[in-house]
């Protein structure tokens, strides 16, 4: 395969390791890498080039898969168009513009998800502080608050109090220039989360994450622990059912275990592999690039038979 890998860091020295082992693991079987980083990618409009990459056409025909690694957490429009702008100039893209556009949005996400009857905590949207009062009604503390963009456990607050909550929603507020989420705090989580790593239909792997003492965050990245964990069949039906819903090919979805059943807190766009790797001792590098060959082959058999067809008619 001949693999394209859109990230959004600076450069070589910012992938993260989850992006790097696909890399390697993608190396070692013998595909072709190229790093596509966002910001060297053009968008030309009005003359029929639709890509660069630093000034040079590029070619749909020369990649057979885009792998889209979506590590941005500031408004998704902008990046996201540049997805966009992949599909529209007929590369086939994994995952794609509106997936990613969906689960980077939090309010999007949460959505869709109550919409289609998916388990989510009680949650409040509020986009000034003034409106504090009566939202906090719904709640008794401690409560949570989180931005609506934010990965790694950054932008999740927890407020003890009115009197705390009230100065952390206005300060966000004003710094995000949007809305925030107010959801409840489930007590009996114990301060623990499910990550369930899903690749189209199929969980690849699961682990337990723990906070740390004096966190409430259970994320890797904020030092939490991570362990195996054996789901439910509820579980796994809903994480993939959330990934499909979301239109995403990969996902990272996150279940809090509660006293009502399962509850899907976030899907992210952009899983990590470092973590869930050592939680499991999974290859999910390799699972993830088991998946690519399958969809590419796939999608090349559907794009021989369209050709096929075509000269028919």
């Amino acid at each position: 395969m001949r693999i394209g890998i859109l990230s959004f860091v600076a450069g070589k020295e910012q992938i993260a390791v989850g992006t790097q082992s696909i890399v390697d693991e993608a190396k070692g079987r013998g595909h072709s890498i190229k790093m596509l980083y966002a910001h060297n990618v053009g968008l030309v409009f009005g003359n029929g080039k639709t890509l660069t990459y630093k000034g040079e056409v590029l070619n749909p025909e020369d990649f057979d898969v885009i792998l889209v690694r979506p590590g941005f957490t500031a408004d998704p429009s902008v990046n996201a168009s540049i997805i966009k702008q992949f599909q529209l100039a007929k590369f086939y893209v994994i995952n794609t513009y509106i997936g990613v556009f969906r689960a980077k949005n939090k309010i999007r996400t949460l959505q869709m998800l109550n919409h289609f009857g998916l388990p989510v905590p009680r949650t409040h949207v509020v986009g000034d502080a003034s409106l504090l009062k009566v939202a906090a009604e719904e709640f008794t503390f401690p409560v949570i608050v989180k931005t609506i963009y934010g990965t790694h456990g950054t932008g999740v607050f927890i407020a003890e109090s009115m009197r705390s909550l009230s100065p952390i929603v206005d300060y966000l507020t004003k710094k995000e220039h949007g809305p925030v989420k107010l959801q409840e705090y489930i007590e009996e989580a114990q301060g623990k989360d499910i990550r369930v790593f899903v690749a189209g239909k199929r969980v690849l792997a699961s682990m337990e994450r723990s906070a740390k003492a004096g966190e409430f965050r259970a994320n890797f990245h904020k030092g939490g622990t991570v362990g195996t964990v054996d789901l439910s069949d509820e579980e796994k039906k809903l994480a993939i059912k959330a990934t499909l819903i979301l239109g995403l090919d990969i996902a990272g979805v996150d279940i809090l275990r509660t006293k009502s059943g399962p509850k899907i807190i976030e899907v992210n766009s952009n899983p990590g592999l470092e973590g869930i790797s050592k939680a499991t001792g999974i290859n999910v590098a390799g699972k993830l690039v088991d998946f690519l060959e399958r969809r590419v082959e796939k999608h090349g058999s559907k794009h021989t038979e369209l050709k096929k067809n075509a000269m028919k008619e």
